[in-house]
C-alpha cells in the first residue's frame, strides 16, 4: 500500500464504459428536468429545479475525481471503516433527532442550507462497511463475518425505518445481502439455499397478504429442493436444515409484520399492487397517471417539451419519484431503450471489474454492491413507474432531482473507476515486465 493518499505520479486509464454512459444519463436527466420545468403557458419558466441539479452535478463530479485518486487500500484498515460505519449511524441519529418534519417524515438534515438525505449515504455505506469486513476472510470464518456484517447493518435499516422510510430500509437490507451473499464461498449451495428460504417464506407473506391459503403452494418447490439437497449432498444437511428453520420463522413472522409493523400507507401501496383496479381513485392514482403517460409517448414519443401529463399536472412528482414516466412520454419506446442500454453497460462494466477482481475479495464486493445498488434502483424506480412493483420513493440514479442522491451515485462511480483502473493499471505492469523478462 502506498503511504500517500493519493496517487498522483500519472493519470490511471479510465473506463468509457464508466463515464460516456454517466455523462449522458446526466445529459438526459438535465435536459428530462428542463422539459418538465417548461411552462405550458406564456407565463416564466421557473428553472430553480435544473440550476440546482447542475450544483450537484458540479458537487459530485468533485467528489468522482476525488475517489477515482484516493488509494481504497487504506478501507481494509478496520478504523477507516468503522469510521465511515460510526459516521453514517452519526448523520442517521441526527436526522431523526435535528431534522425537520417533512410531509409527517424525517430524512433530511439541513447543512449549509443544502439538504442532505442520510439514508441514500447509508447505501454507499453498507456496501463499503460489508466489502471491508469480509477482506478477513483468510483469518476468519466467513459465516462468521456474515453474521457480523448482518449486526452492523441492523441499526442502520432500523433507524432508516422509523423516519419512517420503509421502502430505503428494505433497499439497504437488499443491498446488504446480496453483497454479502456474493462473499460466501460455495455459490451453489448457497444459491440452493436462497431459492429454499425464498419459496418457503415467500408463500408465508403472499398468504398473509391475500388471506388466501392456496399460495402455500409455492413452497412445494422449495421443500423437494431441500429434500434433495438434503440427501444429495453430506455437506449440506446442516445447511438445509437451517434454512428450512429459518424460513419457516420468518414466514411466520411475516403475519406480524404485515399487521403491526407496517405503516397503513405501506400496506395500501401493497394492495394497490395487487389490486390495481380497485385502487384506481385511491393509493393506485400516481401509478395509472404513470402508465398512461408511458402508453403516451408510445414509440418516439411526445417531443421534447411537448409531455401533457407532467405540464398539466396529472402526473405526481414528475421530477423524482416518477421521472421516468415524463422522459418516456417526451422520449418514447426508443428513448427509453437508450435509457436502459446506459444503464446496462454501468452495471455489466461493474460485476465485470467484480469478476476481475474475483482474488481481491473487498475490491471485488466493492464492484458487486455498486452494480447491485443501480440495478436495484433502476429496477424499484421504473418498476414503480410501470406499476410492476409497489410505489416506492427511491429516484432514479443521475435522472430524479435531488442532491444526496446525485453525489453519491457519482462517488460510487468514482470509486468503481479506481478499482477498473486499478486492474487495467496490474495488466499493463504485467505485460511490461513480461517483455522485459522475454528481451533478457
Amino acid at each position: 500500500m502506498n503511504s500517500s493518499l493519493f496517487d498522483t505520479k500519472r493519470f490511471k486509464p479510465f473506463s468509457f464504459a464508466i463515464t460516456v454512459p454517466m455523462i449522458m444519463l446526466l445529459l438526459i436527466g438535465i435536459i428530462t428536468l428542463y422539459s418538465t420545468s417548461i411552462s405550458p403557458t406564456e407565463e416564466s419558466t421557473d428553472l430553480s429545479i435544473v440550476m440546482k441539479q447542475l450544483l450537484y452535478i458540479a458537487i459530485g463530479a468533485l467528489f468522482y475525481f476525488f475517489l477515482t485518486y484516493t488509494d481504497l487500500s487504506y478501507l481494509k484498515h478496520w478504523q477507516v471503516a468503522g469510521g465511515i460505519y460510526l459516521a453514517t449511524i452519526g448523520l442517521l441519529c441526527a436526522t431523526l433527532a435535528f431534522g425537520p418534519e417533512i410531509a409527517n417524515v424525517k430524512r433530511w438534515l439541513i447543512i449549509g442550507g443544502i439538504q442532505v438525505q442520510p439514508s441514500e449515504i447509508a447505501k454507499l455505506s453498507v456496501i463499503l462497511v460489508t466489502s471491508a469486513v469480509f477482506s478477513y476472510k483468510e483469518k476468519y470464518n466467513e459465516l462468521i463475518l456474515f453474521l457480523i456484517s448482518f449486526v452492523l447493518v441492523i441499526p442502520i435499516v432500523a433507524l432508516i425505518y422509523i423516519q419512517p422510510s420503509g421502502s430505503m430500509a428494505t433497499l439497504v437490507l437488499m443491498i446488504w445481502f446480496v453483497t454479502a451473499f456474493l462473499g460466501l464461498n460455495n455459490p451453489l449451495r448457497n444459491t440452493a439455499l436462497l431459492m429454499i428460504i425464498g419459496g418457503i417464506t415467500g408463500s408465508f407473506v403472499i398468504s398473509s397478504i391475500t388471506s388466501n391459503p392456496l399460495w402455500f403452494l409455492l413452497s412445494v418447490p422449495s421443500i423437494v429442493l431441500a429434500i434433495f439437497g438434503f440427501y444429495s449432498k453430506n455437506n449440506w444437511k446442516s445447511f438445509v436444515l437451517v434454512s428450512v428453520i429459518l424460513s419457516i420463522v420468518l414466514g411466520v413472522s411475516s403475519q406480524f409484520v404485515w399487521n403491526d409493523i407496517l405503516k397503513d400507507y405501506q400496506r395500501k401501496r401493497i394492495e394497490a399492487f395487487l389490486n390495481p383496479e380497485e385502487t384506481k381513485e385511491d393509493i393506485g392514482f400516481n401509478v395509472n397517471q404513470s402508465r398512461i403517460a408511458i402508453g403516451s409517448g408510445q414509440i418516439f414519443g411526445k417531443g421534447f417539451g411537448n409531455g401533457t401529463q407532467s405540464k398539466r399536472n396529472f402526473l405526481p412528482e414528475y421530477q423524482t419519484d416518477f421521472i421516468f414516466a415524463s422522459y418516456a412520454e417526451e422520449f418514447g419506446l426508443i428513448g427509453s431503450l437508450i435509457l436502459f442500454f446506459l444503464y446496462g453497460v454501468i452495471i455489466i462494466t461493474a460485476y465485470l471489474t467484480a469478476i476481475k477482481f474475483s482474488k481481491d475479495t473487498m475490491f471485488s464486493l466493492i464492484c458487486a454492491g455498486i452494480g447491485t445498488k443501480i440495478l436495484f434502483e433502476v429496477f424499484i424506480n421504473i418498476g414503480t413507474n410501470l406499476g410492476v412493483i409497489p410505489a416506492t420513493g427511491i429516484p432514479l440514479p443521475m435522472i430524479s432531482a435531488g442532491g444526496t442522491s446525485i453525489i453519491v451515485t457519482l462517488s460510487s462511480l468514482g470509486i468503481l473507476q479506481n478499482i477498473y483502473s486499478k486492474g487495467s493499471s496490474k495488466l499493463r505492469t504485467g505485460k511490461k515486465d513480461i517483455l522485459e523478462v522475454y528481451e533478457e
